[in-house]
């Protein structure tokens, strides 16, 4: 599925608390701080679409005094559950919020609790001309036609692979899998691409793609076990050679080259309500640290934007 001429990456992983929002919020910020699209040059318009339930890419980027939680994705779903055929989609713009953080060019379809109770609504959904995984979409078709133009969408998808994460996964080009660096993270790998493979096949639209494996929250100190836990992971790799990516370079890896440390200064950001390019540290101490990994976080951002060109000669 195409949104005109906007890439869409979905973040996902069926494990919680591996960094998939972290990653998800900082990327999103990143490209919304620094990239630009086009032949113009025109800074891109980045949207940031929360689907976990648990809401934390929409605390991280609301203060509690601009989050409203009777305005968030569930009321798209429940529109779409009770609505009948002749009603009009759900306009998206209703419940988003235009540049929650000054100076960046990003917005967010935030996120709410009852989204848990919608997965279990889905699944009973039923309707002649559209399908309960073609939701999401159809809604950001309706926005993009009233000329609200992204150039990148970015969906951070909660910890399963049910209904509304398969939402995001339909209408994405890419997806990234943020995991820990440690001894048995690469198993749970093959479970979640089988399954995305699993939807394009029974979906001819969907053409959603693996665009990368990304080591988050990496302890820089355990430089040994890093080696040991990395050398598992090149070895699950070899194993499922089908899954490298061809680039301009050739072929490489579908780990990222880069690596998210494990630091307290990202928490300290989203503590702040804030991604961690617009966080104002308070000390010397903490802009080094946020200078470091916000440098770790363009490195990412760069890897991801070369990865999603279009191979030459293709």
């Amino acid at each position: 599925m195409k949104l005109g001429r906007a890439k869409v990456i979905s973040f996902i992983n069926l494990k919680g608390g591996v960094g998939k929002t972290t990653a998800a919020v900082n990327v999103a910020a990143t490209i919304a701080s620094s990239c630009r699209v086009g032949s113009s040059q025109k800074p891109a318009r980045v949207l940031l679409i929360d689907l976990d339930p648990q809401s934390n890419a929409s605390l991280t980027l609301l203060r509690s005094e601009q989050y409203d939680c009777k305005k968030t994705i569930v009321n798209l779903f429940k529109h779409e559950l009770s609505r009948s055929d002749s009603d009009e989609t759900f306009d998206l713009a209703e419940i988003r919020c235009e540049k929650p953080i000054e100076n960046l060019n990003l917005d967010l379809i935030p996120s709410g609790l009852d989204l848990f109770d919608i997965q279990d609504d889905l699944v009973k959904y039923h309707r002649y001309y559209l399908s309960a995984t073609d939701i999401l979409f159809n809604a950001l078709n309706k926005l993009r036609e009233s000329s609200d133009v992204y150039t990148h969408i970015i969906i951070d998808c909660p910890p399963s692979l049910g209904l509304v994460t398969l939402n995001g996964l339909s209408l994405s080009n890419y997806y990234i899998i943020p995991v820990f660096l440690d001894a048995y993270s690469h198993w749970g790998l093959s479970k979640i691409i089988e399954r995305v493979d699993t939807l394009k096949r029974c979906k001819a639209s969907c053409e959603v793609q693996l665009l990368g494996v990304l080591y988050s929250r990496v302890d820089k100190n355990a430089t040994r076990e890093n080696q040991e836990w990395d050398k598992n992971f090149r070895n699950w790799e070899q194993e499922n050679k089908h899954l490298f990516k061809r680039s301009n370079r050739g072929f490489e890896s579908i780990i990222f080259n880069t690596r998210i440390s494990q630091r307290d200064i990202i928490r300290k950001s989203e503590a702040s309500h804030v991604p961690l390019i617009a966080y104002q540290p308070p000390d010397a101490n903490s802009k080094i640290a946020k200078d470091d990994t916000q440098r770790e976080w363009a490195k990412l951002t760069s890897e991801i934007i070369e990865r999603i060109q279009p191979i030459k000669g293709s």
